[in-house]
């Protein structure tokens, strides 16, 4: 019997392109500026050669694909969310960036060749992936060999983020966030498993960054645009339900952090590993 039961596959409600695609254009609009800080961070850590070729998988709206292509990156970005790398896709137009070649696809099998990248990362994409072992091996296949992969996860939730999701769980129980716990919000799991996909020299660091909004009423409402479980769990409900459980949840964030700015220290793991 092996030391540790292989990591669970999930079937998760946000495992599917539908909830990305109804967030796309908020969470382009609304969380690009925050998400860079942990691309910054995950940039960092992948110790890339000068004018890179990189993969980013489940890139979403783009945000550490347009970034390293600013920095002389040539990228190869992959989501299964349409309205993703439609955003994404406006986006690089937008900046006159013609380096990033957006595709819609599966990041458990990716249309990359072999040892072909000179850094590969899923910024809290992968995390999601049904079967996150066949991800990890995908993103150590189309790496050079010495060349680094970046993961990234969020750490156990705390504050706002911790009583909002507390909320939602309630109703929609099959979410992954257990205990307020994203998958691979374990530092000695992930390191596990990216261990047991092949990589070597397999590190977590840990990047926090605060997250500050002008008051809680703009905080919660910005989640409801651009959260895929709350967005999801929104449809499910209908409008009338929802406006309930937004108000009731408003309610609840306000006894416990008051109405004023919010400040709100959102911490990842980037997990790093060599191939």
């Amino acid at each position: 019997m092996p030391a540790h039961p292989p990591p669970a596959t999930s079937h998760s409600p946000v495992a599917a392109p539908e909830p990305w695609d109804l967030v796309a254009d908020a969470y382009a609009k609304e969380l690009t500026a925050e998400f860079e800080l942990y691309s910054r961070d995950a940039l960092h850590l992948a110790a890339l050669p000068p004018n890179p070729r990189i993969a980013d998988v489940a890139t979403g709206p783009g945000t550490l694909a347009l970034m390293a292509a600013g920095e002389g990156a040539r990228v190869s970005a992959l989501d299964f969310s349409p309205m993703m790398i439609e955003n994404l896709r406006r986006r690089a137009a937008r900046a006159g960036i013609t380096t990033v070649e957006a595709s819609v696809g599966d990041g458990q099998e990716l249309p990359f060749e072999s040892d072909a990248y000179d850094g590969a990362f899923s910024m809290f994409g992968l995390i999601f992936f049904p079967e996150r072992g066949r991800g990890f091996r995908e993103l150590r296949r189309v790496l050079r060999p010495g060349a680094r992969a970046v993961v990234a996860s969020w750490a156990p939730f705390e504050g706002v983020f911790a009583l909002v999701f507390d909320s939602i769980r309630a109703l929609l129980p099959d979410l992954p966030f257990g205990q307020g716990q994203a998958p691979l919000g374990d530092p000695e799991g992930f390191a596990r498993e990216m261990t047991e996909a092949g990589f070597h020299a397999v590190q977590i660091h840990r990047a926090s960054h605060v997250l500050a909004a002008p008051s809680l009423a703009e905080l919660w409402g910005s989640m409801q645009r651009t959260t895929a479980p709350v967005v999801l769990l929104r449809r499910k409900l209908g409008e009338a339900r929802w406006a309930e459980i937004a108000s009731d949840t408003l309610e609840r964030l306000r006894a416990t952090v008051g109405d004023g700015p919010v400040e709100a220290v959102g911490v990842a793991h980037l997990g790093v590993g060599v191939k």
